[in-house]
């Protein structure tokens, strides 16, 4: 039974009051303390039990039995719990002033959205006035139509024909029957819609079995739910019914609560991983395709750190909306994490997952308007197809997710098809992803060193340093292997330390041989925006007794574009404290050149792309020329990277850039191979700054 949203979006205080209003009694405990103890207790269960929250809270509801411990259906009880599924039975209770109740009680458990065991409820009614009838109709029946009248439930009782022998008067009010004429009459022809109902089923099993039975239903035609409990009797069965609509629409309330999203009331992960369980166990016995999309919104942290996690929550719940569109048979909708999503599709072609990733891609770029701002919000798409051969929802989800990295770096806004060529690439990402976090604890990374020359006279004049990571199985392995990783990681913080710390420590050593070189270290996004930065630095040129003028710090245009006011505080604060900046990858991007005015930049580098194709194009050779003459005209140094040949090398020194740096010069290499090339270089036939400054500001 689904919920209204009137209902759903109801704050939390509406479903305590819930709690806190119902007539039954209702029980809360924690079974991830010690002996499952009770932690909460409603009203009802106080004027039920006698007992007080502060009297039983943290004590074990084993209390209620009093001693009485060896009641058959408290085997099943236990098992229930054990097996985390909902169990409901009777039994006998005793009050905190030692009179005993019976107690119709019905446990479930509540996990939450990650399928983790938190809670027990339990739901009591007092039927002790049902359970005293049922006895006396068995001890004296002469006693039974008084007895049965005073009770809640509903009561008939049937022959071995399927007469209706006797039914109360609460029992033919639900029915819409005056009693009188119900007597004599078959229950299926006064009923017939019961035949096609578990209750014809259960009222045999007891009849046949002459052991008492129980079945719940929807009865459609009062429109309501009952619980039938069936006796067998000499003349034939008596069934006792009750209204349970109340506890059923409680517990898909709660259901619905365990199994959704609550800020976008789409399926939640835990939901995900079982509708997308039973889809594969479908696949596999039908040969059915699977199809799985995963969403993941393009750079959505920048939509909370520009316009708060409000605002975040709002484009989130308009999202969800527009994603739950698409909901339908066989295409199940969930939202797994903060900004990512999942579609599991039954019975799919790759073709048809294509077809929906498009028309998911243009729904979701429409502007989203919220308190007065439209933000615009891209997604990338990971499209995976399991056709009998994937067993696990996680192995088809992880395609998935390795497909929607692919999209990410094919320039996000689009989706990509995962493909078994990536099988190897996806479980190797995932193996370092658990390896990186030991890596710097267990000394693997090291740092590489590429020279930097002099474009005058050859001098190796700086060095930039490269971070290695000295994999015990795979070897070197380079940037591009791990990099994206780690910066998504919380090690990154803590590498990022220590890349400082060891190239400051690497040019302190090289000074003490004679070489004075400026170090260039790569800064990573997080770090640009982390306010603790210039401390760091600074308190590392001072321990090693270090100029800060010898640490050049590299950024790129996409770094200064994440959060631009933060970047240019950190920056001038660098400047201040004596650093130099350089701007990488300049030419590619946006090269804005007001980042030229409003950050404080001592040195551009122009991108390989130029330096590749200067010998082929004569506008490379134009485009750096004019780069040159512009920094030049701004007092900056330049420096030109990716040198390959002789003729790029000659080329570029026309140009008028400072400092060269590509394989053509050196690789980037270990420290020990980089002291060899500093023994190899000429000499100096003056000072390095002087090669660092533009021509311009020499005396």
């Amino acid at each position: 039974m689904s919920i209204p949203a009137s209902i759903e979006a109801q704050p939390p205080w509406f479903f305590q009051r819930m709690l806190t209003a119902s007539t039954n009694g209702i029980v809360i405990t924690d079974p991830r303390q010690p002996d499952n103890p009770i932690v909460y207790v409603n009203p009802a269960f106080e004027v039920l039990t006698g007992y007080r929250l502060d009297d039983i809270a943290g004590q074990n509801c084993r209390l209620l039995q009093n001693g009485d411990r060896h009641q058959p259906p408290l085997t099943e009880l236990r098992d229930s719990i054990a097996e985390e599924r909902p169990c409901t039975t009777t039994l006998r209770n005793y009050r905190k002033d030692g009179s005993m109740l019976w107690v119709r009680m019905h446990i479930f458990p509540m996990h939450d959205q990650g399928g983790r065991l938190m809670n027990y409820a339990g739901f009591l009614q007092d039927v002790t006035s049902s359970i005293e009838a049922r006895e006396a109709a068995e001890n004296a029946r002469e006693h039974l139509s008084a007895v049965l009248e005073s009770i809640t439930d509903g009561c008939l009782s049937l022959d071995r024909a399927w007469r209706i022998t006797y039914i109360n008067e609460r029992g033919a009010a639900w029915l819409g029957h005056d009693p009188a004429d119900l007597i004599g009459k078959s229950i299926w022809t006064e009923f017939p819609d019961t035949a096609a109902s578990p209750f014809l089923e259960t009222y045999q099993q007891a009849a046949s079995t002459r052991r008492m039975a129980r079945c719940e239903g929807y009865y459609s035609s009062l429109g309501i739910w009952m619980e039938a409990r069936v006796y067998p009797t000499p003349e034939g069965i008596s069934v006792f019914f009750a209204d349970i609509s109340a506890r059923k629409e409680a517990e898909a309330r709660l259901l619905h609560l365990a199994t959704h999203d609550s800020l976008t009331g789409l399926h939640n992960r835990f939901s995900c991983m079982r509708v997308l369980e039973a889809a594969l166990a479908d696949a596999e016995q039908g040969h059915h395709p699977v199809g799985v999309l995963f969403v993941d919104l393009d750079r959505f942290k920048e939509v909370n750190d520009a316009y708060g996690h409000q605002i975040g929550n709002q484009v989130l719940q308009e999202l969800g909306r527009r994603l739950s569109a698409f909901s339908a048979e066989g295409t199940t909708v969930a939202r797994i994490s903060g900004d990512e999503f999942v579609f599991v599709l039954t019975r799919t072609e790759a073709a048809a997952a294509r077809k929906l990733a498009q028309a998911v891609l243009q729904r979701l770029a429409a502007p989203v308007a919220v308190d007065g701002h439209h933000v615009t919000v891209g997604a990338s798409i990971g499209i995976a197809i399991g056709d009998g051969d994937i067993r696990t929802p996680d192995e088809l989800l992880n395609n998935a997710d390795a497909a929607m990295y692919e999209a990410k770096a094919n320039g996000r806004h689009t989706f990509s098809v995962f493909s078994a060529a990536e099988t190897h690439l996806l479980k190797q990402r995932m193996q370092l992803r658990q390896e990186l976090f030991n890596a710097l604890e267990q000394r693997q990374f090291v740092l590489y060193y590429q020279p930097q020359i002099c474009a005058g006279d050859g001098v190796v004049v700086g060095a930039e340093a490269l971070l290695r990571w000295n994999h015990p199985r795979l070897g070197i392995l380079a940037p591009g292997t791990f990099l994206p990783i780690l910066e998504d990681s919380p090690a990154m913080a803590a590498v990022g330390a220590w890349v400082c710390e060891e190239a400051c420590r690497q040019a302190r050593e090289w000074e003490g041989m004679g070489y004075r070189l400026q170090m260039a270290v790569n800064v990573s996004p997080r770090q640009l925006t982390d306010e603790n930065l210039p401390a760091l630095l600074k308190a590392l040129v001072e321990r090693h007794g270090l100029d800060p003028e010898s640490i050049k710090l590299e950024v790129t245009e996409s770094m200064l574009m994440q959060d631009i006011d933060k970047a240019a505080q950190v920056l001038r604060q660098l400047m201040h404290d004596g650093f130099h900046i350089a701007l990488d990858d300049f030419g590619t991007g946006y090269s804005n050149l007001s980042y030229l005015r409003r950050f404080p930049i001592n040195t551009i580098k122009i991108d390989r792309s130029f330096v590749q194709e200067i010998e082929q194009d004569r506008r490379c050779l134009d485009i750096v020329n004019g780069v040159v003459a512009f920094a030049k005209s701004l007092k900056l140094s330049v420096i030109c990277e990716g040198i390959e040949t002789e003729g790029q090398r000659s080329a570029l020194r026309s140009t008028g850039c400072d400092v060269l740096q590509g394989y053509l010069m050196g690789k980037p290499m270990a420290d020990v191979e980089f002291r060899r090339l500093l023994a190899q270089s000429p000499k100096p036939k003056r000072s390095e700054e002087d090669c660092w400054e533009p021509e311009q500001t020499r005396s």
